[in-house]
């Protein structure tokens, strides 16, 4: 088809469906065509309910069948602003997709037959690996969008700023029934009685923030105290992770010591919490991770001795390795800075924003790090004294009660005062429930499957 020498030309059909709960979701009738110089469309069915993901490719070879192997991908930037039924929870039955093939891929003419759509269902118990949710004032319930990996987020993850700023950009992690070591054998710098290694072993899936809570983010969900950090140079502090805040106002109320057990884990958090604001805002059970959650994120499948992108771990003090990872061991800030310190500069020192430094192997930013991120469960000294041979789904808190419970909160990753033995994947320490300090912030986490 030739089309005034625009962008491209008719397609064919793709059909591909995901890993089942109960019915496995099934694509058919798939069709694509150009009924203008600018716009593609694609229609298909769907057998049962399920996120829907979009992929269109290219043959070289002109004509060729449509079953040859040599099919390629146009990538995710040219095809992720497609609009319709895609990039999101769809019922069953027929649907469409339309495509601005001039704006998103300009100056591409086809043969006909040389490209083909090919459109993804995923079961709503595995959904894509990037959940995209809106946190503007605008913004419904259950609205978010899915992605089947990152170069597919419209306008690249740190080129846009929303996604550090007016949304939230969720992670999969791939953790259900894989056995694997928390804590840490001879790593230098560790606490042997707060590191004691031992194996673990999470029942499912999970979503995890891709960076920390930033200060914008904050504002956004928890209008009543929305710019509680202390760093807050005008410049950037919208991307920079919120801080000065504590446990019971982001799970049980916006009073920084009231509260009760009533709202702990594995209970709803308190509707006028952080936690509870953005669930109702979202639609999405979200929650702080748990410590297992957490160091299995973190790590990134990587052992002892090794930092999460796989680099080993050099030093306790300063290493050059986790220089690429992490803003640390900028010691001459204080917990004396004020709460909203208009004077202070980022010439100080203090947080950066998220995003500045690499991601790990799964692409989580600031894990090891910037700012100190708290956990659901009770800080307990020593954790592996009451497991078995496999402490099996510890990503329940509560598997690690003590006698502190109600007082200590587990705190992962280390901050941008602390050094590189601090930030290390196993290194566990504690702050209080009710305490704010400049060096704590929050990372959010929630299941995949979509009701």
């Amino acid at each position: 088809m030739k089309n005034s020498g625009i962008i491209m030309a008719a397609a064919f059909v793709a059909v591909f469906a995901t890993r089942f709960a109960g019915a496995t979701p099934v694509v058919s009738n798939v069709q694509m065509d150009q009924p203008s110089a600018k716009l593609v469309r694609i229609t298909y069915s769907l057998s049962e309910a399920a996120v829907v993901t979009l992929e269109v490719q290219t043959n070289a070879n002109t004509g060729a069948d449509m079953n040859d192997p040599g099919w390629t991908s146009i990538g995710g930037p040219a095809v992720c602003n497609a609009q319709g039924d895609v990039w999101k929870r769809v019922a069953a039955g027929a649907h469409t997709i339309t495509w601005n093939a001039r704006q998103w891929w300009p100056d591409h003419v086809i043969a006909e037959g040389g490209a083909r759509a090919k459109v993804t269902a995923w079961a709503l118990d595995n959904p894509p690996d990037y959940m995209v949710v809106d946190l503007t004032a605008t913004a419904a319930p259950n609205t978010q969008k899915y992605y089947p990996a990152v170069d597919f987020l419209p306008g690249g993850l740190l080129s846009n700023d929303d996604y550090r700023t007016t949304s939230l950009v969720m992670r999969k992690v791939p953790a259900a029934g894989v056995e694997w070591t928390m804590g840490s054998v001879a790593e230098a710098g560790r606490s042997a009685a707060k590191e004691t290694p031992h194996k673990a072993k999470l029942d499912d899936n999970y979503y995890l923030g891709v960076f920390p809570i930033t200060q914008s983010q904050w504002a956004l969900v928890q209008s009543s105290r929305p710019y509680p950090s202390c760093f807050q140079y005008e410049a950037d502090k919208k991307m920079r992770p919120v801080e000065n805040i504590c446990y019971n106002e982001i799970r049980l109320s916006n009073a920084e010591t009231s509260g009760s057990a009533t709202y702990y884990w594995p209970n709803a958090p308190h509707g006028n919490s952080f936690l509870g604001r953005l669930r109702t805002k979202t639609g999405i059970d979200f929650d702080m991770p748990s410590e297992a959650q957490w160091e299995y994120a973190c790590r990134a499948g990587n052992g002892e001795g090794r930092w999460g992108d796989g680099s080993d771990y050099l030093s306790s003090a300063t290493d050059a390795n986790l220089s690429s990872l992490a803003c640390y061991g900028r010691a001459n800030i204080q917990n004396s800075v004020a709460e909203g310190d208009t004077t202070w500069t980022a010439a100080d020192g203090g947080t950066m924003p998220v995003g500045t430094h690499s991601p790990n192997a799964w692409g989580f930013y600031d894990m090891n790090g910037n700012i100190y991120e708290p956990c659901n469960d009770w800080f307990e000294e020593d954790p592996s004294a009451h497991f078995g041979a496999v402490n099996v789904d510890p990503s329940h808190p509560g598997n690690n009660l003590s006698g502190v419970a109600g007082t200590y909160r587990v705190w992962r990753g280390g901050s941008y005062r602390h050094a590189a033995s601090a930030c290390r994947s196993a290194s566990r320490t504690e702050g209080i429930a009710n305490g704010r300090y400049n060096i704590a912030g929050v990372r959010v986490a929630c299941p995949v499957e979509i009701e």
